[in-house]
């Protein structure tokens, strides 16, 4: 049985990180959806996820669920400030530099977790990570071939900041195990909300706009970082950030279901690319961990 463990914790963390992003990959269809102010929208979204993660937490460990908050600790409150500077940061990328400048910077996240998870979890990263790393973000690429600019300096740093931030999120979240730091997410969504509200003109909304920022918000997003939070206890912090991909052609997907926008051909090359590396790395993974002999 114990020569299982290893196997049976890494398809654990696969499941969780796939989980999560199927959650969330519908995020980027309700931004076209809702179509309000950017500010608007992220005062609105970080209002309604930190209502939806109080509530599942308390849901999940009743009477505990202060004590899990306190639990974080200053390692948590540092999660949450970085949570809260990525969600800042990629909205003035997108706002001052191309849509695919942005996503295709922000696609090198798993380089940067990698990186740091071998500077300061002394983990070492296989060769198959770094080659899977090397193909999603090739597969990143494709997609938005032909619509990559010179773009905005700031833009462009502020998608790099981002990179490096979501990197650093699933490496302190691993370095915190096993401590749940998904409490730390909920006070992420407040810090978040209170910088929108101080930035937005307005918060208005339309009763439609105001009911799909509440699905998303109080269900989707609150249920797939809990799980995305997790899923670093079992697997690696580049193994997350490259499941994090597989939304560069969810969300076109759910766009072209739902409002019939086709994606371009580019666009299902490379994220078959992505999807493909994916598979066969997590099948490699957990072969590997099979074959470990027993401890």
């Amino acid at each position: 049985m114990q020569s299982k463990t290893p196997q049976n914790n890494q398809l654990k963390g696969w499941i969780l990180g796939i989980l999560g992003i199927l959650t969330l990959s519908p995020d980027t269809l309700i931004i076209r959806l809702v179509d309000s102010d950017p500010w608007t929208f992220i005062a609105w979204r970080g209002a309604f996820m930190a209502v939806g993660m109080l509530f599942i937490l308390s849901f999940s460990y009743r009477l505990q669920v202060f004590s899990k908050f306190f639990a974080v600790g200053w390692l948590g409150c540092l999660i949450a400030v970085i949570f809260s500077i990525n969600n800042v940061f990629f909205q003035l990328s997108v706002q001052t530099t191309a849509v695919a400048n942005t996503l295709v910077i922000v696609a090198t996240s798993p380089l940067f977790a990698a990186v740091m998870s071998v500077l300061f979890l002394k983990e070492r990263i296989k060769n198959k990570t770094w080659a899977a790393i090397l193909v999603s973000v090739i597969g990143v690429s494709i997609v938005f071939i032909g619509k990559l600019e010179s773009g905005d300096l700031f833009g462009n740093f502020a998608a790099l900041l981002v990179a490096v931030g979501m990197g650093a999120h699933f490496v302190l979240v691993r370095l915190a195990r096993p401590t749940d730091m998904a409490p730390a997410v909920a006070i992420a969504s407040v810090l978040t909300c209170l910088i929108g509200l101080v930035m937005a003109p307005d918060l208005y909304l339309s009763p439609h706009q105001f009911g799909y920022l509440a699905a998303l918000g109080l269900i989707l997003l609150p249920v797939s970082f809990i799980f995305l939070t997790r899923a670093p206890i079992y697997i690696t912090a580049p193994e997350v950030s490259l499941i994090l991909l597989l939304e560069t052609i969810l969300g076109p997907l759910w766009v072209w279901m739902v409002i019939q926008e086709e994606p371009p051909l580019a666009t299902l090359i490379g994220g078959a690319l992505i999807m493909l590396t994916l598979i066969f790395h997590a099948i490699a993974s957990l072969r590997d961990n099979q074959k470990k002999p027993n401890q």
